[in-house]
């Protein structure tokens, strides 16, 4: 007598073809019982940018944003903070931020807490702490908002003295990726 040894694909087919006519014998009762009930499908859209697509006239109000990598080093917490509860990017306050103190390092925001390069008179203005001078950065920003200046390239025409729209929309590009 020989032995036939079937390989696993043919004893896949065999399975399959001798059960294809097996039923269970359950009471109509119990079959129904277990048959799954219909339910309603909704479709979402469920499609969101890999990146925010930031642009010169993108709407300076709040959205969610945390910063990663050298910015989470360097954007202060307190300005977060105080984006939310003014109701600014975060991400555009925080480019704002890097920008004019380049990336924390210069000397009106070390020496006098000024993020913006914030004038009084013909000298930049004194902080007490780092947080006041934030705050006075966003309410400068909310105060534009509520004044109809509402997307960056409006902001920082009237902000700037040189136009730099365009390196704004880039370091909030920068810090968002």
């Amino acid at each position: 007598m020989t032995k036939y040894r079937l390989k696993r694909p043919v004893l896949v087919v065999l399975t399959a073809a001798i059960t294809a006519g097996v039923t269970l014998n359950l009471p109509a009762a119990e079959a129904e019982a277990h048959a799954p009930s219909p339910q309603p499908i909704t479709v979402t859209a469920i499609y969101q940018p890999d990146e925010p697509a930031y642009t010169a006239n993108m709407d300076v109000s709040w959205h969610e944003w945390q910063p990663t990598g050298k910015a989470a080093g360097v954007v202060p917490v307190a300005l977060l903070e105080l984006a939310e509860e003014y109701q600014i990017s975060p991400v555009y306050a925080s480019a704002v931020f890097v920008l004019e103190t380049g990336w924390g390092s210069s000397s009106a925001w070390l020496a006098k807490h000024n993020p913006a390069g914030i004038r009084c008179g013909s000298r930049y203005c004194r902080y007490d702490t780092a947080t006041d001078g934030l705050r006075r950065m966003m309410e400068i920003m909310t105060d534009y908002y509520s004044n109809g200046l509402t997307t960056v390239a409006q902001q920082r025409n009237l902000w700037s003295e040189s136009d730099d729209t365009y390196t704004i929309v880039q370091l909030m590009e920068q810090l968002a990726g």
